[in-house]
């Protein structure tokens, strides 16, 4: 066998074995993702374990801490809503005072960008909401 071709299969081994593990990890940590992040008492179970690895807590202590975090990840929660909806009035009146400086036809066009990014996000929120598999 020629040295050249030793040499490229070695590559292509390399090559495959980083595309593959690059994938398998984006996979991995995606699926972990979304199941930590729809799943409000995972996410917080998480953080308590956490907590509980970091800081040796005590069973007493587990238990102050359980609702202290539910606490703050409700408000976390509400605090995310709110913002959601200062963030939507903003893009609005963007948007109006664009569309005072445009043609019917950009009107138009810009309408149809709008409700298209409406839609994927509440594509995103809706996806977020179902329960984790």
């Amino acid at each position: 066998m020629k040295k050249w071709k030793l040499a490229i299969g070695v590559t292509l081994v390399f090559i495959l074995g980083g595309l593959v593990g690059s994938v398998g990890t984006q996979l991995y940590f995606k699926h972990w993702s979304e199941r930590f992040w729809k799943d409000p008492s995972a996410r917080r179970e998480a953080f308590l374990q956490r907590l509980t690895r970091d800081l040796l807590l005590t069973e007493a202590q587990k238990k102050e801490f359980r609702v202290i975090i539910e606490e703050v990840d409700k408000k976390v929660v509400e605090l995310r809503r709110e913002n959601r909806a200062e963030i939507k009035r903003a893009l609005d009146e963007g948007f109006n005072r664009m569309n005072e400086k445009l043609n019917p036809d950009q009107q138009q066009k810009l309408e149809e960008l709008k409700a298209r990014h409406e839609k994927r996000q509440e594509d995103r929120r809706r996806r977020s909401r179902l329960p984790a598999r």
